[in-house]
């Protein structure tokens, strides 16, 4: 198959922003066309990132039985892929590439597309019997 040439790809990635502007940060839809543009090897064109931009943890406790667990709650900024992939997937392939289970975990999508907040409870261990 003869690929597209970069006037035809910036006219359909125009097209495309146009059309979905409200629901496509425009710096991260240009560099995912950017990428494919000058993307021939495909491993490093379509690459899915997840930067973490800042976390805190902080203890607490559970409603349902008063355990003690932590809450770590971080701030990602996605690439223009993870967005897409977000967008039309939701939070499953998010999880998968942090490695983190669906069980005590809640992501929240924001107003700024390319960013997300995970929160994690970690459920502290019982302590050990001791004689």
């Amino acid at each position: 198959m003869k690929s597209m040439n970069t006037k035809a790809i910036q006219q359909l990635a125009d097209a495309t922003l146009d059309k979905y502007r409200s629901s496509i940060p425009r710096k991260a839809f240009e560099e995912f066309v950017k990428d494919i543009i000058a993307g021939e090897n495909r491993a490093t064109a379509f690459r899915y990132e997840a930067s973490p931009i800042c976390r805190a943890s902080f203890p607490s406790t559970l409603d349902e039985d008063g355990a003690r667990c932590t809450v770590e709650v971080t701030v990602y900024r996605l690439n223009a892929v993870a967005v897409n992939t977000f967008l039309l997937d939701g939070p499953e392939p998010l999880r998968r590439h942090l490695g983190i289970s669906e069980a005590n975990t809640y992501i929240t999508k924001h107003d700024i597309d390319d960013l997300v907040t995970v929160v994690r409870i970690i459920r502290e261990e019982a302590p050990a019997w001791q004689h």
